[in-house]
């Protein structure tokens, strides 16, 4: 029995750890809003990379804690990849605002953009690999690029055909990763998982939709404080998806 006590005293403390480190990610994010406020860019890039490199390690202790089976192990790897690529993106997106010359910012916001991409692929299939697809929910894809394609007709944003066509696809993954999850809770019911991975999908879409209205609708009356929601909505959904891989055993 006392050996039985001291392993879950043990796999509380450990699990603790994986909630420390999402608070440091988000104390993080803290100070990356607030160095973008104030026009101190090189600390805005420290505060982001570290935060950045902190959800990668809490996806990375995770799967440590709940030691995988066979099947959901490739789950875990698939999630850190993503984590992985999100954390490049992060990276590429800061030296957007550092970088001044025009072109080069163009080119440093479009790698930015594929890398999200590349982890919102990772996410998706992994997703979709986890259960069969109910055909009914497969509408919820299309809404996100519709809106998108609607504001874009409208000139609501300043944005040229390329990023468009980019931007559209970019939504459309969006929308898969939205179908996804929500298919997880309507075949496996409201579990710690899929309720994890629901909310930090939703946060991850209002994130990226508040940073495209910054970036690309200017006449967006946007609150003062935006940048503070963009990041820690972001921070939030990046550490629950690396937490659903202590939840999915």
């Amino acid at each position: 029995m006392l050996t039985l006590r001291t392993h879950s005293w043990f796999n509380i403390n450990m699990e603790a750890i994986l909630y420390v480190l999402a608070a440091i990610c988000l104390i993080l994010g803290v100070v990356k809003a607030y160095s973008h406020s104030k026009e101190i860019f090189d600390f805005e890039l420290v505060a982001k990379t570290c935060g950045s490199m902190t959800f990668v390690c809490i996806g990375i202790f995770a799967f440590y804690l709940s030691q995988p089976a066979a099947e959901d192990m490739r789950y875990g790897l698939a999630i850190i990849v993503g984590l992985i690529l999100g954390m490049l993106g992060d990276i590429f997106l800061c030296l957007y605002d550092v970088k001044q010359n025009p072109q080069r910012k163009n080119m440093i916001q479009t790698v930015g953009i594929i890398f999200f991409f590349l982890g919102h692929i990772c996410y998706m299939f992994n997703f979709l690999t986890l259960q069969p697809i109910k055909l009914y929910l497969l509408p919820i894809v299309a809404i996100l690029p519709i809106v998108y394609v609607i504001l874009a007709a409208k000139k609501v944003l300043t944005t040229t055909f390329i990023q468009n066509v980019m931007l559209t696809i970019y939504y459309c993954a969006l929308g898969v990763l939205l179908m996804s999850s929500i298919n997880l809770i309507v075949l496996n019911g409201a579990t710690a998982f899929t309720i994890v991975v629901l909310i930090a999908t939703v946060l991850f879409i209002s994130s990226d939709t508040v940073l495209g209205l910054s970036w690309f609708a200017p006449k967006a009356k946007l609150h003062k404080d935006h940048d503070y929601y963009i990041i820690l909505s972001y921070y939030a959904a990046q550490c629950l998806f690396a937490m659903s891989i202590y939840f999915i055993g």
